[in-house]
């Protein structure tokens, strides 16, 4: 063993060392970019979750708005009929008050 060279043989396991120092060093770095992507994704999964409950609230609100416009023309609509009843109702009214002084008037001799 004496005769081989040892010169070799140290530099060797020196630049495996380093090699191996230098994957390591790599690994540790991968770990914490992979936990920093982790933590990332969680924030993203959390901001998506949060995103869908705005959403859902919005629809809800949505369909409480439709629901009142759909009551509210409803409305409107038994509105306009009651006006074109009560101005049905004053036109006929008007037509008999007319009749009924006519024929007083027929009843009195006036012209």
């Amino acid at each position: 063993m004496n005769g081989l060279p040892c010169g070799h043989i140290t530099e060797d396991v020196n630049n495996l060392i380093i090699g191996q120092m230098a994957v390591e060093g790599r690994i540790e770095q991968m770990k914490t970019e992979f936990s920093e992507s982790m933590e990332f994704i969680a924030a993203l999964c959390s901001a998506s979750t949060a995103m869908g409950d705005v959403l859902a609230s919005f629809n809800h609100e949505l369909e409480k708005i439709s629901a009142q416009n759909f009551s509210l023309r409803r409305a409107i609509q038994e509105s306009y009929a009651r006006e074109r009843a009560r101005d049905q109702t004053i036109e006929t009214l008007t037509t008999k008050i007319t009749e009924l002084q006519r024929r007083m008037d027929e009843v009195s001799g006036k012209p």
